[in-house]
């Protein structure tokens, strides 16, 4: 145990009342509360989504789809690959040979194709919750400064810019050094 840093629990909201509450929001329109899904949820689930559906049918109009959704690409998981594909990998892109964290052993490349992907990581925390940058043994003691370059490089920010998680979540404020020539 003395390798740990750090450790998680999970929160859901919960109702002492009632068991689950599914309704729309007062405050914000078109906006769906689910409250208190405990234990039968996960069986529930699919009968709570058709009265979700119900629910906002009666709010916006709802039109399936003519055509279903275009799957999406397989995630690039480096780790689960055999030698054989990781060396395909590589061959297509050198950044699948940079491993960036070496406690979850993620690749630069696994970082650039989260960061690229339909509603893209944008925060080191996004990166992390994606591809386990920074979920190791060292929580991103080692791998953190290289997440926040790549993701000033690749969405065409200052390293400055980069957040930890939310819009009020600053990492860097400035430089560290001054130039001095």
């Amino acid at each position: 145990m003395h390798t740990i840093i750090r450790t998680y629990v999970g929160l859901r909201p919960s109702h002492l009342d009632y068991d689950f509450v599914i309704e729309e929001a007062n405050d914000v329109k078109n906006f769906i509360n689910l409250i208190g899904v405990d234990s039968p949820g996960l069986a529930s689930a699919p009968a709570i989504a058709e009265y979700v559906t119900n629910i906002l049918s009666e709010l916006i109009p709802l039109k399936p789809k003519s055509e279903p959704r275009t799957p999406r690409r397989p995630w690039i998981i480096l780790n689960r690959m055999s030698v054989e594909e990781k060396q395909n990998m590589y061959e297509k892109d050198a950044k699948f040979g940079q491993m960036i964290c070496r406690c979850e052993l993620v690749s630069e490349g696994e970082i650039v194709d989260v960061i690229h992907r339909n509603a893209g990581a944008r925060t080191v925390k996004a990166v992390k919750r994606r591809v386990r940058a920074g979920a190791g043994r060292c929580q991103g003691g080692f791998c953190e400064p290289r997440v926040i370059a790549i993701l000033a490089r690749e969405l065409k920010i200052k390293p400055t810019q980069v957040l930890l998680d939310s819009d009020e979540s600053t990492i860097l404020v400035g430089e560290t050094k001054e130039n001095l020539a």
